[in-house]
């Protein structure tokens, strides 16, 4: 009950949420032109590269962990005080990148903002890490329609110019002061349920960060094939133009995939203590149940999304953007989207079973099957065969892991289930 009532909580919230986050990127894809949108894109999967390679784990780590110790403030802040560190200096690292590799100060200038946004989203993580691990989720989706208000308000006062002009750069203004509002209020609700003193334990932080940092780089290597490098590639292969319609098409499939990890980070808690309590049978039920879910959800989100794919794209953003000479693309990401619901599922189960090692190996596997077929694309000589061949890597890779970590996933709580019986 306290999954379900979590999860909807979550997808009530999302689901406002996505219609202000509609509302925001119809008026910037209509503001701005298409080459300023491609750029515009092209700012927000490279600052998102670094925020997923500063995550290093650690946000799955500190639920997991605060499973077993949900209102502990020692925990949460020097967890707090690691993720901060560690953004500050993946961050960093970022815009020295591209002030070595000379880029405009229009793409150093949106960078700078958007950095900052995510900085505060990583406070703002760690506080829904102890709220999600309390079952106190309401609050933390309270923060965030309210930042999400705030960001929607900002974009319509700068797309209509009441304050100043501005262009692609100054739009990252507004997710900077939504993160703000976010913060500030998720920490406010975290502080009042912890309980305890604390001090900065430095032993503690490198135990976070080492227990972490295996998950952290499974992450890394999934958004390498399933969402960095198709996105690269993409960038090479097409105008920018092109770029800016296939940007589009791809974060509707990205949006659509988060589906699934809202609901397997509300399951993890209590996969968790049944994990720990040797309930190995009503953890096999419950997952069974939840990919039958997903499977259920990702056939729906394929066939609907495919078939209203013009209507999607004037919806969100304006018929533009839509890329007839390219009919496989959306199709595609939306198998992408819908394979990745299985993906999120072995993903948290095996990370509950400490089977991080195993899903590290996969996921090199992964990376490599993969990127044969990104290497491959390089050679095609239409542009259509290229993107074709970049998503098929893609759908490769993500459907290796899945399979993989299915049977594993199976074998290893049976197995588990027989020696807690036999024992």
């Amino acid at each position: 009950r306290k999954i379900a009532f979590s999860t909807f909580i979550q997808y009530a919230g999302k689901l406002v949420q996505l219609v202000l986050a509609m509302i925001t990127v119809r008026l910037i894809a209509r503001f701005l032109s298409e080459t300023d949108y491609g750029i515009y894109s092209a700012i927000g999967e490279f600052t998102l590269f670094f925020s997923v390679a500063a995550n290093l784990g650690i946000f799955g780590n500190v639920v997991k962990r605060m499973a077993d110790a949900p209102t502990d403030r020692n925990l949460f802040v020097n967890a707090l005080v690691l993720r901060v560190g560690s953004a500050l200096v993946f961050f960093g690292v970022g815009l020295v990148t591209l002030v070595a590799t000379g880029s405009s100060s229009g793409f150093l200038l949106g960078s700078a903002l958007f950095f900052g946004s995510l900085l505060f989203d990583y406070v703002t993580s760690v506080c829904d890490g102890m709220l999600q691990a309390n079952y106190m989720m309401g609050r933390a989706m309270v923060a965030s329609i309210a930042g999400r208000v705030v960001h929607t308000g900002v974009v319509f006062v700068l797309v209509n110019g009441y304050l100043f002009s501005t262009d692609y750069a100054l739009m990252f203004l507004a997710p900077l002061i939504g993160s703000v509002v976010t913060m500030v209020l998720t920490f406010i609700f975290s502080w009042r349920v912890l309980e305890g003193d604390f001090t900065f334990d430095k032993n503690l932080m490198v135990k976070i960060f080492w227990l972490s940092l295996p998950f952290g780089i499974i992450n890394i290597f999934n958004n390498l094939y399933f969402r960095f490098l198709p996105d690269f590639f993409a960038h090479q292969h097409l105008s920018q133009e092109q770029f800016a319609g296939f940007s589009v098409s791809f974060r509707m499939a990205q949006v659509l995939s988060l589906a699934s990890t809202f609901l397997m980070f509300s399951v993890l808690p209590g996969l968790k203590q049944y994990i720990d309590q040797k309930h190995f049978e009503k953890a096999r039920k419950l997952l069974r149940f939840i990919l039958l879910l997903m499977a259920a959800l990702g056939l729906l989100i394929v066939v609907a999304g495919s078939l209203s794919q013009l209507f999607l794209v004037d919806l969100l953003t304006d018929k533009k953007y839509f890329l007839p000479d390219f009919p496989f693309l959306f199709p595609m990401m939306l198998v992408l989207a819908a394979i990745s619901y299985g993906y999120d599922v072995i993903l948290l189960s095996l990370f509950a079973l400490d089977e991080d090692k195993w899903l590290l190996k996969r996921e090199a596997m992964a990376v490599c099957l993969a990127g044969v077929f990104f290497i491959l694309s390089l050679g095609m000589f239409s542009a259509q065969s290229k993107i074709a061949c970049v998503l098929l890597g893609a759908l490769l890779g993500e459907t290796f892991m899945v399979v993989s970590g299915y049977v594993k996933l199976k074998r290893t709580l049976l197995a588990k289930h027989i020696e807690h019986h036999s024992t």
